[in-house]
C-alpha cells in the first residue's frame, strides 16, 4: 500500500496557515484509516503501513507528531520511536496498542514518547493528548526561535560595538551588555526549569495547574522582551535618543522587580515585599531603564545577602530630592516632586571607605564581580534626570533610594 499523504489544494488568492504534519504509523488499515479521517482536516496526515516506511518519510521530511502502532510485522513501534527521536528529538509521538504490554509501553515513554493509549482509541482522549502534544513542540519551537533571535542581536551588538569609536564608553557598553542580559536570562532559565519539572509531572499523571504553567510562560516572554529592549538600547547607544519618556506606573515597577528576583535562581529563602504609597503614583522616564535600575538593586542585594535575608521594595512620593545625592544626574533639580524608589536589604553593608568608590566603573568588592552594575545604574539614572542616595550600616543592610522627576 506503501505512503499516502492528504495534502491540501493551493489557495487561489492567499495561503492558509501551513497545517502540522501528523505520521500515522499502523500496519492494520481499520485503525489508520480511522485516525486519517479523524485528523485530515485539522493536519497533514501522512499515512505509512509499517515502520520502515515511516522512518523513510521521517528521515526525508520534517514531522510534528506521530501515531505509532507498538505492533507490528517488520518492527516494533518503539524502533520507530527511537529513530525518530535520532531525526528530531522534538517530535511529539503516541503510541497505540491493541495488547497489554505495558512494559512495551513503559519503554517507550522512556524513549520520549508523549503518551500511549490502548485500541480500540477514543477519539476524544486522542484528540486531546494531540493538541496537547502540538501545544508543547510550538512553545519549544518558540524557545528556541527566541534563542535564535537573542544570538543574532548578540551578534549585530558585536558589530555595531566594534565599528564605535567612542573608547572608553564602548568597553562599558560592551561589558555592559553581558551584565544587563544576565539578569533576566537568568530568570529565564529559572523559568524554563520550573516549566521542565511541571510538564514532567503533567506527563507522568500527576495534577497539574495551567494556569501557573501560562504565567510562567508569560513571565518568559516578558522576560525575553526585556532582553530586547536592552539590546536595542545599547545598540542605540551611542545613537540620537529616539523614543520619549513617558509615563511609569512605579507601584508596577517594585511589584515586577519583586517578582522577578523572588524567581532568580539566586534566591533561596530570601523574603522579599514590596508595597507603594498610592498605586497610581508615576513618575516620567524610560521604563524599561527604569525597571533596569531596580531589578539590578535587587539582584546586588541578593547576592549580597547570599540569597537570604529580607528584601523589601517600595514607592513614594515626596515633595523635593536630596539636596546632597552620593549620584546626581547632569540635569538633577531637587526642587521638585519626586519618586522615590527604595532596594532595602538585610545584607552585609558597605564599608564607609567604600561608599564614595561603588559607583566607579570597575570598582568591586566581589571576587567575580565586573564593578559595572552600578556604574550602568548611574548612566541610567543620569538618563533618566534622576538622583540615588544609599544609606548602609556594615553587618545589618544597605538602603538604595532612587529619586525619579514627576514631571520633566
Amino acid at each position: 500500500m506503501g505512503i499516502e499523504t492528504l495534502t491540501s489544494a493551493p489557495a487561489a488568492v492567499t495561503t492558509a496557515p501551513q497545517k502540522p504534519t501528523l505520521l500515522i504509523v499502523d500496519d492494520e488499515p481499520g485503525p489508520r484509516e480511522s485516525l486519517r479521517i479523524v485528523f485530515k482536516d485539522r493536519y497533514n496526515c501522512v499515512v505509512c503501513t509499517c515502520g520502515r516506511e515511516g522512518i523513510d518519510y521521517v528521515q526525508k521530511h520534517p514531522v510534528d507528531a506521530a501515531i505509532l502502532d507498538i505492533k507490528m510485522t517488520d518492527m516494533t513501534g518503539v524502533d520507530v520511536l527511537r529513530e525518530i527521536k535520532k531525526v528530531d528529538p522534538d517530535t511529539e509521538c503516541i503510541m497505540l496498542t491493541g495488547y497489554e504490554t505495558l512494559d512495551t509501553a513503559r519503554a517507550a515513554l522512556r524513549l520520549g514518547a508523549a503518551d500511549y493509549l490502548n485500541k480500540p482509541f477514543d477519539v476524544f482522549a486522542m484528540r486531546e493528548l494531540l493538541e496537547k502534544c502540538l501545544t508543547r513542540r510550538q512553545e519549544k519551537r518558540n524557545r528556541t526561535a527566541t534563542l535564535d533571535t537573542l544570538q543574532q542581536m548578540n551578534k549585530e551588538l558585536s558589530q555595531e560595538l566594534a565599528q564605535t569609536n567612542r573608547q572608553v564608553t564602548a568597553g562599558v557598553i560592551s561589558a555592559g551588555v553581558v551584565h544587563e542580559m544576565n539578569n533576566p536570562l537568568s530568570i529565564i532559565s529559572g523559568y524554563t526549569q520550573m516549566l521542565a519539572r511541571d510538564l514532567a509531572a503533567m506527563e507522568a499523571g500527576k495534577a497539574g495547574n495551567p494556569q501557573a504553567v501560562q504565567q510562567r510562560l508569560s513571565s518568559i516572554q516578558r522576560e525575553i522582551e526585556r532582553c530586547k529592549e536592552i539590546a536595542k538600547r545599547f545598540l542605540n547607544f551611542s545613537r540620537v535618543r529616539q523614543s520619549a519618556p513617558g509615563w511609569v506606573e512605579a507601584a508596577k515597577l517594585v511589584e515586577d522587580a519583586a517578582a522577578l528576583v523572588k524567581a532568580h535562581p539566586g534566591n533561596r529563602g530570601l523574603e522579599i515585599s514590596h508595597h507603594a504609597s498610592n498605586p497610581s503614583l508615576r513618575c516620567r522616564g524610560h521604563a524599561a531603564e527604569v525597571l533596569q535600575i531596580i531589578l539590578n538593586l535587587g539582584v546586588n542585594a541578593l547576592q549580597a545577602m547570599e540569597g537570604k535575608g529580607q528584601l523589601d521594595f517600595s514607592a513614594e512620593g515626596v515633595e523635593v530630592g536630596p539636596a546632597s545625592p552620593i549620584y546626581r544626574a547632569a540635569e538633577y533639580n531637587p526642587q521638585q516632586p519626586f519618586v522615590r524608589v527604595s532596594v532595602r536589604d538585610t545584607g552585609c553593608g558597605i564599608a564607609p571607605e567604600n561608599l564614595q568608590k561603588i559607583f566607579q566603573p570597575y570598582f568591586t568588592t566581589k571576587t567575580q564581580g565586573t564593578g559595572l552594575g552600578l556604574a550602568i545604574i548611574c548612566e541610567l539614572i543620569n538618563q533618566n534626570r534622576g538622583a540615588i542616595a544609599v544609606e548602609s550600616q556594615v553587618g545589618k543592610g544597605t538602603t538604595f533610594h532612587i529619586f525619579l522627576p514627576v514631571g520633566q
